[in-house]
């Protein structure tokens, strides 16, 4: 094995990073590898399929995620920048996340665009705040309000690349939710797949599996991993908050959920 510096050598149990040995012993210390290149370009973080684990909090207002591979070695984080909505005003309020790459810094920007009109949008930006795509609602608000799924376009330049309906629909844990992601005619490019997890709350929590089912150019593998974590979004925003017992009553899960 060889190291990068004294003591510093490639982590056994994970290649992105290096990890410390003491002479004697691994230690806790660890690193980002500065060798590490992605195992898949063209796909969201390097990783054909990619999963977001849900990360429960106890007042269940902040909306967090953990990526992970598919062998479960985390690579990345997507968690709230400087806002703190609180659990009245979320769904219609601008929300900003952060996605952390597997050394910890920040990679992407994802703005959800709020507002009472019902028509929301997800702005993609990379670390610098360059703008490099968007997730637009197409579908109509007739139809989200009689439906669970809705309509949205990914699109780059103001050109559509592709589209894909979010399913919002929490209160069927059991359902089968595998919403594919492609341009209007041809094959899908990628699926994402929602299930169901115990986390031992009140609250129902889903983990969502986005599979790459073929390489794309940037800035679509971005787009692809935003798409994802828009239907974790917005079931958490249709399920989750510290009034749920009291909010669920009568209610069903749309895009903007309405009360």
């Amino acid at each position: 094995m060889s190291g990068t510096a004294p003591g510093w050598f490639t982590d056994p149990w994970d290649p992105r990073q290096t990890r410390y040995f003491d002479g004697d012993r691994w230690t806790g210390s660890i690193a980002p590898h500065p060798g590490y290149a992605p195992s898949a370009p063209g796909h969201p973080i390097g990783e054909p399929i990619l999963l977001l684990r849900a990360i429960p909090f106890p007042r269940d207002v902040d909306v967090s995620c953990a990526l992970e591979t598919q062998s479960g070695q985390q690579v990345g984080l997507i968690r709230p920048r400087s806002n703190r909505s609180s659990a009245i005003n979320r769904e219609v309020a601008d929300l900003s996340y952060e996605v952390l790459g597997p050394g910890g810094a920040p990679i992407l920007s994802l703005k959800r665009l709020g507002g009472l009109a019902r028509r929301h949008t997800i702005v993609v930006e990379d670390a610098t705040g360059r703008h490099l795509g968007r997730i637009r609602q197409t579908s109509s608000v007739w139809r989200q309000m009689r439906t669970t799924r809705i309509t949205v376009a990914l699109e780059v330049g103001g050109h559509q690349v592709a589209t894909t309906d979010i399913c919002i629909h929490p209160r069927d844990r059991f359902a089968a939710v595998c919403e594919p992601i492609g341009p209007t005619v041809g094959p899908a490019i990628a699926t994402v797949e929602r299930q169901w997890r115990s986390v031992g709350t009140s609250s129902d929590f889903f983990d969502y599996t986005l599979s790459c089912l073929q390489p794309t150019v940037h800035p679509l593998p971005e787009l692809l991993l935003a798409t994802a974590f828009a239907h974790y979004l917005y079931d958490r925003l249709a399920v989750g908050g510290p009034l749920e017992t009291y909010q669920s009553f009568g209610r069903g899960g749309t895009w903007h959920d309405p009360r």
